[in-house]
């Protein structure tokens, strides 16, 4: 039998035993007030305060023993689905590179490429640009400057396609490119350090503007 059983059956047997003393006590004190009682009387009185004394210490042993009844656990919440604890991160796209072209200012040259005298500089500032004897002013000596052309260009330096190309479409007295004449030969390609000679009377070395 399991302890919580045996502790009930105590305390069933000391019920039972206190109503027999309450029941002892009632008839030992009844016949005690006879008077030929008090054989009978005395005894039961005795006998009712031993079987109340000892139904109550069942009674008290019993319940000492029981075990407590265990808390209830705590009802746990109902699982909630995975869904409802995702959350969704936004992660911040990074900003747009915004691309401003800058304009040069009015009447400002951007050099494409250079061409570097003794005493000066000439600036190739356009994808087709002509040189005519006023541009080689204070470049020429001026006894030699009758000898550039006017009426035509004297070249043409021209970019195409990431290089640049020079060209003398059939100015007075020629042009030399390193030594080689290429009047009316079409367009010639030029590369840094090229040594370009106008009407052959000076050398102008050809520079790329990142040069």
């Amino acid at each position: 039998m399991s302890e919580s059983g045996s502790s009930a059956v105590s305390i069933v047997i000391g019920v039972i035993l206190i109503l027999l003393a309450f029941a002892a006590l009632f008839f030992g004190v009844m016949f005690a007030g006879l008077p030929w009682g008090g054989s009978i009387g005395y005894p039961l009185i005795l006998i009712g305060l031993i079987m109340l004394l000892g139904g109550g210490l069942l009674i008290y042993n019993a319940q000492k023993k029981a075990p407590a009844p265990s808390a209830a656990p705590a009802a746990l919440p109902p699982a909630r689905p995975v869904s409802e604890y995702s959350s969704t991160v936004a992660i911040p796209s990074a900003p747009a590179v915004t691309r401003v072209a800058v304009q040069p200012a009015p009447g400002t040259r951007v050099a494409l490429a250079y061409l570097e005298a003794p005493n000066g500089r000439l600036i190739v500032s356009s994808v087709d640009q002509p040189f005519y004897r006023n541009d080689f002013a204070g470049i020429v000596p001026a006894g030699l400057l009758d000898t550039i052309s006017q009426s035509r260009p004297q070249f043409i330096i021209r970019f195409r396609g990431g290089r640049f190309y020079i060209e003398d479409p059939g100015s007075t007295n020629g042009t030399l490119l390193n030594g080689r004449q290429i009047r009316g030969m079409g367009m010639q390609e030029l590369r840094d350090g090229d040594i370009i000679s106008p009407a052959g009377v000076i050398n102008l070395v050809f520079r790329t503007a990142g040069s």
